[in-house]
């Protein structure tokens, strides 16, 4: 009887894995050689990486104990010339965790006749991991080298009940479920993920295939590495009927795109086929929601595509030390980054350095100290602000002094607005608070770049 229901559960079950597109049971793989430039240029060949967590967070913790060895090692392995040198480093890499979850949700199967509800082990586990930091890097005099707010998720399900259904005999997939192993997931992509944006770096990624049908007789160009006739085979295809069949050759053709950008010989070509391949990724997502696979393709696309934007604009001069000569002053500071809000990102901000001072309404007595958190990308980045009884701001972290500027409160509105200038990139920004007032605690507003780009901004009196 047992063996007969097997064989009637393969008739029923197993076609339903092999037909119509998707990845199937046996994922079919092709490997990309990933180039990418760094984001900036390291102004030395000794460094040294210091993590701290805000907060007193086990995980936060854990992931600042493991990241500063693991990024030594990332630079080095794709820069043997650069050594680690903390009692001299030419440049200073300061990490700063802000967040670290880790989660991990066991799954059981079933259970019939005597066994139904005695204990049991999982069958399989589904977690959920996310890391977010603030990275800066600086020379040893202080000059501006990079800073950005970064962020990586792991996020997975395995199950050893479907992974027999499929046909693939054996253990689950051995994937990490426990707290530290996630961390250390989560560690080694941000390591990666910081040593990209400070040299070059050339690693093997292995990229699935969406399969099924007209899809195999394309994925054989894939294979021998045409990738020009790849995409144009899949592009000159029927699209299926289904979206959710389509979505595989849209996949495919994001696949096809990103590895053109790889093997392209200008920035410019490669930042063309990125954008083209971001395109067809997030296509095949909207037709697919459900397909997990579909995400992380465009996180890896994205970050390429960030690196050759960046080399798509002109360089920016450091900002060094100068007391006395007219220069902005950026000292040293090695545990925390710059704020985003005077330092946009991506955008310049949308006033002219050296406009006049608005006046303001009613203007404190005495200074007063706030501490600014400021929302990019989903990250937190926080700074600290001294509002002056002149009229005038300086936006810092730690020792740095990264922006300055004016201020004007309108007592009528409630209002506490910024008109600052950011020196690290030498580009103006402008903040606009409500809720504002001599005996405010706090504050609620928003950060502007040049093109109008508003970040959410708190402020918190200290």
């Amino acid at each position: 009887m047992t063996r007969k229901w097997l064989a009637a559960g393969c008739v029923v079950i197993c076609p339903a894995v092999v037909l119509g597109q998707g990845f199937g049971a046996v994922k079919q793989t092709v490997t990309l050689e990933r180039k990418l430039p760094a984001a900036v240029r390291l102004t030395g060949n000794s460094f040294t990486v210091k993590a701290t967590a805000e907060g007193a967070d086990h995980l936060k913790a854990l992931a600042a104990d493991k990241l500063p060895s693991l990024v030594e090692t990332d630079l080095i392995r794709n820069n043997n010339q650069l050594t680690p040198n903390p009692g001299a480093p030419d440049t200073l890499i300061s990490i700063r965790v802000l967040n670290c979850s880790a989660v991990s949700t066991p799954e059981y199967a079933m259970q019939f006749g005597k066994t139904a509800g005695r204990g049991q082990q999982p069958t399989g586990y589904k977690v959920a991991a996310d890391l977010s930091v603030t990275y800066e890097a600086r020379s040893s005099a202080g000059g501006f080298v990079d800073a950005e707010p970064l962020d990586v998720k792991y996020n997975h399900e395995n199950n050893s009940a479907k992974a027999a259904i499929t046909g693939l005999m054996g253990k689950a997939d051995q994937e990490p479920h426990t707290a530290e192993e996630l961390v250390q997931v989560l560690a080694d992509r941000m390591a990666e993920r910081i040593a990209a944006r400070l040299v070059n770096t050339n690693e093997r990624v292995d990229v699935l295939l969406g399969k099924g049908g007209p899809l195999d007789d394309a994925n054989r160009f894939a294979a021998a590495g045409q990738w020009s006739r790849y995409v144009e085979a899949l592009e000159t295809m029927p699209p299926f009927a289904k979206p959710e069949d389509d979505s595989y050759r849209l996949y495919n053709i994001g696949v096809g795109d990103e590895a053109l950008g790889y093997k392209a010989e200008t920035p410019a070509g490669a930042k063309k086929y990125f954008e083209q391949a971001v395109i067809q990724y997030r296509k095949a997502g909207e037709a697919n929601p459900h397909e997990k696979y579909f995400i992380q393709p465009v996180n890896r696309i994205e970050v390429a595509l960030e690196h050759y934007k960046i080399l798509a604009q002109p360089p920016r001069p450091p900002v060094e030390p100068g007391p006395g000569s007219g220069a902005p002053v950026v000292q040293p500071q090695a545990d925390v980054p710059a704020p985003a809000a005077p330092i946009t990102p991506t955008r310049p901000p949308a006033v002219t350095p050296g406009a006049p001072a608005p006046r303001a309404a009613a203007p404190p007595q005495t200074a007063t100290k706030w501490r600014v958190t400021e929302i990019i990308n989903n990250v937190p980045v926080i700074w600290d602000m001294v509002a002056g009884a002149d009229l005038s701001f300086n936006a810092t972290m730690g020792d740095a002094t990264v922006a300055n500027g004016t201020w004007q409160y309108d007592a009528a509105k409630h209002t506490f607005e910024l008109t600052g200038y950011n020196l690290v990139l030498k580009l103006p920004f402008t903040c606009s608070f409500s809720l504002a007032g001599p005996q405010a605690r706090s504050m609620n507003g928003v950060c502007l770049d040049q093109v109008g780009t508003k970040y959410k901004t708190d402020a918190l009196r200290q």
